[in-house]
């Protein structure tokens, strides 16, 4: 298995980040869509906007998570554990599966 940004062209994965703090979102005349200006959308096509998303339901999100809670621990211990929370949803997640 491959990531979608090692395999598309232009160099994009299969998710795309919102910044909501910077953005204004409205609902589009079409129903089911919703328009947010192009400087909140964030493809992660650059290495300064490089991302990785990891759902809960991931089979692998809660060691992932887990890891980077302790990690995170040293320098911040509220939000190590609000992160070690995550985890916990992760691996108790009722529709584990692995990422596709």
């Amino acid at each position: 298995m491959k990531l979608d940004r090692n395999i598309t062209n232009p160099r994009r994965g299969k998710y795309a980040l919102i910044k909501l703090r910077a953005a204004t979102v409205k609902l589009a005349p079409v129903k089911g869509m919703v328009m947010v200006e192009e400087s909140a959308v964030d493809f992660g096509d650059s290495p300064d906007t490089d991302f990785f998303v990891i759902r809960l339901k991931d089979v692998y999100a809660a060691p992932a998570l887990a890891a980077y809670a302790m990690a995170a621990y040293r320098d911040d211990q509220e939000y190590a554990m609000e992160i070690l929370n995550l985890a916990k949803r992760a691996a108790e997640h009722s529709h584990q599966q692995a990422p596709d």
